[in-house]
């Protein structure tokens, strides 16, 4: 008996310094409760400024417990490059809702294989378009963006105060529905009016359900069971749309669709059926859409704010133009405050202060630390662009930030990684840098933005809504056409 005793505790001690040994190398951070970890003192609305407030107190690298999900946060912008680059990190992190609802379809859930795959196909496809390099097709897709402009600067914002949100996911959306169906829809078209909405709710949705990834039983809560099943009717409805869009679509056209439609025709890989296509199409649109509209809402929002900002831009444009009415791509080189605003948006409200979650494939290490297999990686984008070590008062918008001694505009930050960076960097980028700088510079050849007054709700709106993208608060601006400016004035 007591030889039992006594091999009962030597293997309890032995447990024991295992567990210590293991874990005495994770990174450190802060202690949380059984079962919610340290979410209850996570802020719900900010959470961004929680993470970055203890990656002051832990650290470059620290873990935190988030409810049942082991989560380690990076915020120095070396490790997180680091870790991006190495395929061990390319996994997703298992979550609810990359794993639950989306189940590791389409771009942004997949992983392995299936990822890699889809990934060089979309990748191939946007270079065809001519994202990356200049020639006729680049020239005809410059084509298509300004027409998304002009639709939205003529037809739509005549002077009035107005939240310019739904006039601009009209718009960008339109153009990415070229790229993606083929297509485009009139704006009171009952079909687009519903696939707007649904945008718009599931980005507000999906912040709102957010701890369900941590805290599984939630789902069956009966407020969160209720807007869980939103979001996966929302899918369903939605995939019922692409199928009638995708039936009446051949495989000819220079669109996503056709080409992959063409792809599962030909067998081109085993991971190109239906369903998939539903996800690729759906994440191409969504993340394509709801981020440059966010980026370019937040863009006019500080140049509304910032008028003397705004002239300077503005007198860059006319000078650069010389008496041409809309911006092309070739000017970009010769407009470096105006690409130094758009970076300085970017930065300053970067549309995901939180990254997108990535997981590890197996135990790996980081800045000197061990990292479990399956632990979620959150690259705190927030913390890299408000460092005070780096951007001197990094609260202030100052677009000099991005121009050299010599006037140039400065394109690769260290410290800037709107598109995060790595192997699951933003496939849209360069496509994403096109219309922002179209629409940006587009509107600002035309009209003068401004408030209509500063106070609460101004403050409110630059202060940002977290859902699954940080998106200014619905705000009022007055888009004044540069012609009656220059006639009354003012």
């Amino acid at each position: 008996m007591d030889i039992m005793v006594t091999m009962a505790i030597a293997l309890l001690i032995g447990y024991l310094l295992y567990v210590y040994s293991k874990w005495k190398s994770f990174p450190p951070g802060p202690w949380g409760l059984p079962i919610v970890g340290y979410l209850p003192w996570i802020d719900k609305d900010k959470p961004y400024i929680t993470l970055t407030e203890l990656a002051r107190r832990y650290g470059p690298i620290y873990s935190v417990s988030m409810g049942s999900v082991s989560t380690v946060v990076v915020s120095d912008a070396q490790l997180i490059k680091n870790a991006l680059s190495r395929d061990v990190f390319s996994a997703r992190a298992n979550l609810y809702l990359t794993h639950g609802i989306m189940k590791g379809y389409g771009l942004i859930a997949a992983e392995g294989e299936k990822w890699k795959e889809q990934r060089r196909f979309v990748s191939s496809f946007l270079k065809g378009l001519g994202v990356v390099k200049v020639g006729a097709k680049r020239a005809l897709m410059e084509k298509k963006i300004l027409e998304g402009v002009r639709e939205a600067m003529l037809s739509r914002l005549d002077g009035k105060a107005e939240d310019p949100h739904n006039i601009l996911l009209h718009s960008i959306g339109n153009v990415i529905n070229l790229v993606v169906f083929g297509k485009t829809w009139a704006y009171d078209d009952p079909q687009w009016i519903w696939l707007r909405r649904l945008l718009a709710d599931g980005i507000k949705l999906i912040g709102i359900v957010g701890p369900v990834n941590f805290l599984p039983f939630l789902r069956w809560w009966p407020g969160y069971n209720r807007l869980l099943r939103y979001l996966k009717d929302g899918k369903s409805e939605t995939h019922k749309v692409y199928k009638e869009i995708s039936d009446g679509s051949s495989t000819d056209g220079e669109h996503l669709l056709a080409n992959y439609k063409a792809a599962m025709a030909n067998s081109q890989g085993r991971h190109f059926e239906e369903k998939q296509m539903f996800h690729v199409l759906a994440d191409m649109f969504g993340a394509g859409t709801d981020t440059t509209l966010s980026t370019l809402r937040w863009f006019l929002l500080f140049m509304a704010v910032n008028p003397s900002i705004q002239s300077r831009v503005r007198e860059e444009l006319e000078k650069a133009l010389n008496g041409r009415q809309d911006p092309t791509l070739e000017d970009m080189e010769n407009l470096p405050y105006t690409m130094a605003c758009l970076f300085e948006t970017q930065r300053i409200r970067v549309i995901t202060p939180l990254g997108i979650p990535h997981g590890t494939w197996e135990e790996t290490d980081l800045g000197g630390y061990r990292i479990p297999r399956g632990a979620m990686i959150m690259v705190l984008q927030w913390a890299v662009h408000m460092d005070p070590e780096v951007w001197d008062d990094p609260e202030s918008f100052r677009p000099e930030r991005f121009i050299d001694s010599e006037g140039k505009v400065i394109k690769n930050h260290h410290n800037f990684m709107p598109f995060q960076c790595g192997k699951r960097i933003c496939l849209g980028e360069e496509m994403a840098k096109m219309m922002l700088f179209l629409f940006g510079a587009g509107i600002l050849c035309r009209f003068v933005v401004r408030v209509l007054e500063k106070g609460d709700d101004l403050q409110k709106a630059l202060e940002g809504n977290m859902g699954i993208t940080f998106s200014p608060e619905s705000h009022h601006l007055v888009f004044q056409e540069k012609t009656s400016v220059q006639a009354d004035g003012t």
